[in-house]
């Protein structure tokens, strides 16, 4: 009787069906992640709309696998796509099913129309109405209603039944909370965004809008463009008060940069770079008014942004990224933002045209910059042959928290007891970073003598302690204001270096487009390139900006 019990307490169809979910969740999730939100929403969801579909299915010895099927179905479906396209997939992303058609051709087509098919015929086959059942999907489908019926509750209860909610990167929220639900606060999230910001799609009313008579390409001067955003640049030498005598930047740094250095001011400090690109990018201070990250709020619709306006002035416009496209929905935002192509490393997009390759001796998640540097020069000097000006946009992610040493780096060279564990080993980072940097700008310089390098730090990097470290450390003045978000700004106009005392980020979109039209675009638009600038002058143009940029995708890469 006892073993009877056993074995049906184990075979339990319920248990099974566990099992099963935990097991598809280990072999494609952290391990860890289990023990977060997907316990709160997506394993409960799960449970009970199993329950619904057994009901709803006829009674034979396969109903319970015949219930799981139509699950099981939609859990490969987010994966698949996931794995093709590189990012989540969300509800809106229905409007992509005649492109994915193309792109699948007729062998991955076939597969996945008898697929579906096959899925199709089962439920409808195994299907069986009853009242019971029918009541018991009441729940369901409230809560796939709701999302669409209330937008903001949805996203409201989401937020507060998960641990933790990621928003710089939807895979990572996917593996808290679950599939399903995080498909279902997506799009909930982006009904409610699309509420307020839907209004914000007049391109006329936009301040930053060239006069068509400047956006030709016959205003630029056709001179190439390279902007760098270097990850956590942190200058040792800014930090008065580290009780060492060490300053580990590179002598080779040292003698081409000496005191040609100014300082820009990011929108973040110790995380989120993808809002200082969208400042440097777009030339407004991101306001986090309809999202926490502005890239989120990104569909791939043609935004008013630099790497656009090149575009119409005859440039070719590229982005070279360090780091994985799905972090900040960031292949949506470049697309949004006017890039004629973006390349990440082929480890992170294997069947995505790239030139990027992080490497089988890489042993730190994060692109060392010497090598992403090196594969860059190559990339320039194939473009250089072309006809046409070029935008080469490059963002590096080596010396990313928690700062782990790679033996592409080199060993660690300073020893430092006197510095926390963090800080020693930026101490040591910056040494080679440093000289991957000042070995890029020499050939870069050789080899486009006559371009504008631009290069700025997207924040400084975190410390234990965040700001309170860096005022134990003396990092600047006590009384700067922005002290926290001042960040190294290097300038080469046609081969000489030039400084900008105190900048803001979002000036350097200006900076590039006086320019390149041979300056008279701040004659044109005049600029306030000064320190400090009321932002609230330039809200509305950031609302236009998310507004264009929001609308339903119409491109993919």
């Amino acid at each position: 009787m006892l073993l009877k019990s056993v074995k049906r307490f184990f075979l339990n169809r319920y248990l099974l069906f566990l099992a099963g979910l935990y097991l598809y969740a280990w072999l494609t999730d952290p391990l860890i992640e289990l023990t977060k939100g997907i316990l709160r929403m997506e394993v409960p969801f799960l449970l009970y709309t199993y329950y619904c579909l057994n009901i709803l299915t006829r009674e034979s010895r396969w109903r319970p696998l015949l219930a799981a099927i139509p699950l099981a179905t939609l859990y490969w479906i987010h994966d698949y796509y996931f794995m093709r396209f590189f990012r989540i997939p969300k509800l809106n992303d229905l409007v992509q099913i005649p492109e994915l058609v193309g792109v699948l051709g007729f062998g991955g087509n076939l597969t996945l129309i008898v697929i579906l098919l096959l899925v199709v015929a089962l439920i409808v086959y195994s299907i069986r109405y009853s009242m019971k059942g029918l009541v018991s999907a009441i729940p369901v489908l409230l809560v796939v209603v709701a999302p669409f019926a209330y937008p903001a509750k949805y996203v409201e209860l989401y937020s507060w039944l998960s641990i933790e909610v990621i928003h710089y990167a939807n895979v990572v929220n996917v593996e808290y909370n679950g599939r399903f639900v995080t498909a279902l606060y997506n799009e909930a999230k982006r009904r409610d965004t699309l509420s307020h910001i839907s209004q914000y799609r007049d391109i006329d009313k936009l301040a930053l809008k060239l006069p068509q008579s400047l956006e030709q390409p016959d205003k630029a001067n056709g001179k190439n463009v390279h902007l760098i955003v270097v990850e956590g640049f942190l200058d040792p030498n800014l930090l008065t008060q580290v009780p060492v005598s060490v300053k580990p930047t590179h002598p080779d740094f040292t003698r081409l940069i000496g005191t040609k250095q100014g300082f820009s001011i990011s929108p973040v400090f110790g995380g989120y770079t993808a809002q200082a690109e969208f400042e440097i990018l777009c030339g407004v201070p991101a306001f986090q008014e309809f999202d926490e990250i502005e890239f989120n709020v990104l569909s791939g619709a043609p935004t008013y942004c630099l790497p656009g306006i090149l575009q119409r002035l005859g440039y070719r416009t590229t982005a070279s990224n360090g780091f994985k496209p799905d972090f900040f929905n960031t292949m949506p935002a470049y697309r949004s933002l006017g890039f004629d192509i973006s390349y990440f490393a082929k480890e992170y997009t294997p069947t995505l045209e790239t030139y990027l390759s992080k490497g089988p001796d890489q042993d730190n998640k994060y692109f060392f910059d010497k090598d992403l540097y090196e594969q860059n020069l190559t990339f320039v000097k194939q473009m250089l042959a072309g006809k046409k000006p070029f935008f080469n946009y490059l963002l590096t992610v080596y010396g990313h928290f928690p700062f782990n040493y790679d033996n592409r780096m080199g060993p660690p060279l300073f020893k430092l007891p006197e510095l926390s564990w963090d800080l020693e080993r930026i101490f040591n980072q910056h040494y080679y970073r440093s000289q991957a940097l000042a070995g890029y700008l020499q050939q870069l310089l050789a080899l486009d003598p006559n371009s504008l390098i631009v290069l700025v730090s997207d924040h400084l990097p975190p410390l234990q302690g965040g700001f309170g470290a860096y005022e134990s450390l003396g990092y600047l003045d006590q009384n700067l204001p922005d002290r926290f978000h001042r960040n190294r700004f290097f300038v080469f106009r046609e081969g000489q270096a030039e400084v900008h005392d105190i900048f803001y980020h979002f000036n350097i979109y200006r900076l590039i487009l006086d320019y390149v039209t041979k300056n008279e675009y701040c004659k044109t638009m005049k600029c306030n390139m000064g320190y400090p600038i009321d932002k609230e002058t330039l809200r509305n143009d950031y609302r236009i900006i998310m507004g264009l940029g929001s609308r339903h995708q119409v491109k993919s890469n």
